[in-house]
């Protein structure tokens, strides 16, 4: 599994000067990269990693963000690192130790001693410990501390499911903006408020700040979740700061009571939005399946779509380029063949997302009936299907969606997503000038949702 990570760094006396000497100087003001060689370890780079350095003997010094390279000689790799932060003071190793419970001290104390990942339970017992020291670091070290894990683990089996197909909407939006899932690991819970993903974002605004209805008023689709609870946030491309994403999450139940979340991505460049629906597979004696029936909730909320596109089929053509799709049916089903809520990973889930004629054809098709004359979809018997690279190419530059007229049902659709008990996730892409207009669309995405990993 995904998971955050620290990794305790002491530093040889041999480089000490080295490192301090050059680039780290910037750190705290520039993203500058260096990396140092170290024994080879196991870490996801969909996952957070922290550095705790120590540039004097039996002391961590430093903290810096983390991140696996390349292999850098035999049994080694890089350790590369940014955005370092001198401590206050240096806090020595039997500090730490001291503090953390007797049970973890044993092997706290090794760790710190030879250098290396810290194990999970004593990783929130040293950020417990360093946050007691220097509360300062909590903006840095909060997702990592013993706390948040512990408010994760209360967490009843229907909240976790929410909070997975919350944060998977939240991480397709950014990837169709192509602004990254890196803001996904600055997740941190806040036990006041227990609707949305959102709200454990920084910087997120809730219903109760009363100055947020005017400065979403004249959001699209705003209308309609205005006199809801929800939470918002705007993101921004970091190489294109005009790229903005402006995300609200609304519910009108609370956490535990949801019924899931729908995504409904809004272009407003090009005045198209698409909606996705998340479901969830079972595990079959072949693989992941899906299952549906006659009269199911599947079927209502096929029933619901139809009602849509019922009204945007009403709506008079338009020949503008800006309105040029491929296809105009803005209703896709992601099937999943695991949901799991995860903080630590940035990557999407794994799954087939379809359009829903697609899924009307197969859902009468006889390669999908099964041997009792049930109904299920594989990935074996699915034929064609997109996967999540496609699909965000695709939405990106609106080649599928509404058209310019159409995009007034969009206050209709998220509505629509409301009776249904469900979290709708509206995103708005906005660009305050034309260079994303003019930007090629080239870039590359890998089947997990990740964007390229920078090399350092």
């Amino acid at each position: 599994m995904v998971t955050a990570a620290a990794y305790v760094l002491n530093v040889p006396e041999h480089r000490r000067e080295i490192l301090l000497g050059g680039p780290f100087r910037m750190f705290a003001s520039e993203d500058t990269a260096m990396a140092e060689p170290v024994p080879r370890f196991d870490h996801s780079r969909r996952a957070p990693l922290i550095v705790l350095a120590g540039f004097d003997d039996g002391a961590i010094t430093h903290i810096a963000s983390g991140r696996k390279g390349a292999s850098a000689g035999t049994g080694l790799v890089r350790l590369n690192m940014r955005t370092i932060t001198a401590l206050d003071q240096p806090i020595l190793f039997g500090e730490l130790v001291s503090r953390a419970p007797k049970r973890l001290q044993a092997h706290i104390q090794r760790t710190l001693n030879n250098g290396g990942l810290l194990p999970p339970k004593s990783l929130g017992a040293v950020v417990d410990a360093l946050l007691d020291l220097q509360p300062d670091l909590s903006e840095r070290l909060a997702r990592f501390s013993e706390s948040r894990a512990e408010f994760i683990r209360r967490l009843t089996p229907t909240e976790r499911e929410n909070l997975a197909l919350q944060k998977e909407t939240l991480a397709t939006a950014l990837e169709i903006s192509r602004i990254g899932t890196e803001p996904l690991l600055t997740w941190s819970p806040d036990p006041r408020h227990r609707l949305s993903f959102l709200e454990g974002m920084p910087g997120a605004y809730v219903r109760e700040d009363a100055a947020i209805i005017s400065d979403f008023s004249t959001l699209p689709g705003f209308d309609a979740v205005k006199d809801l609870p929800f939470a918002a946030k705007v993101f921004q491309r970091p190489d294109n700061p005009s790229v903005r994403l402006t995300v609200i999450m609304a519910n009108r139940l609370p956490l535990e009571q949801q019924t899931g979340a729908d995504l409904i991505y809004f272009n407003e460049t090009y005045r198209s939005f698409v909606m996705v629906q998340y479901k969830s597979m079972e595990r079959g004696s072949d693989g992941p399946e899906f299952r549906w029936h006659d009269n199911d909730q599947l079927a209502a909320e096929i029933a619901r779509m139809d009602t849509l596109l019922a009204e945007l089929k009403q709506v008079s053509e338009d020949a503008s380029p800006d309105s040029f799709r491929l296809h105009h049916n803005p209703f896709f089903l992601k099937l999943c063949p695991k949901i799991i809520f995860n903080p630590d990973d940035k990557g999407l889930f794994q799954g087939m997302y379809l359009p829903l004629d697609l899924w009307k054809c197969l859902a009468t098709h006889p390669a999908t009936r099964g041997p009792r004359g049930g109904r299920l979809l594989t990935y074996d018997n699915v034929g064609r299907k997109l996967t999540n690279s496609e699909f965000v190419t695709l939405i990106a530059n609106a080649w599928i969606g509404t058209t310019v007229p159409q995009s007034a049902v969009l206050e209709q659709a998220v509505r629509s997503v409301l009776e249904t008990g469900k979290t709708v996730t509206l995103a708005v892409k906005t660009v305050s000038d034309d260079s994303d207009r003019r930007a090629p669309d080239d870039a590359t995405y890998d089947d997990s949702g990740d964007l390229p990993e920078a090399p350092f």
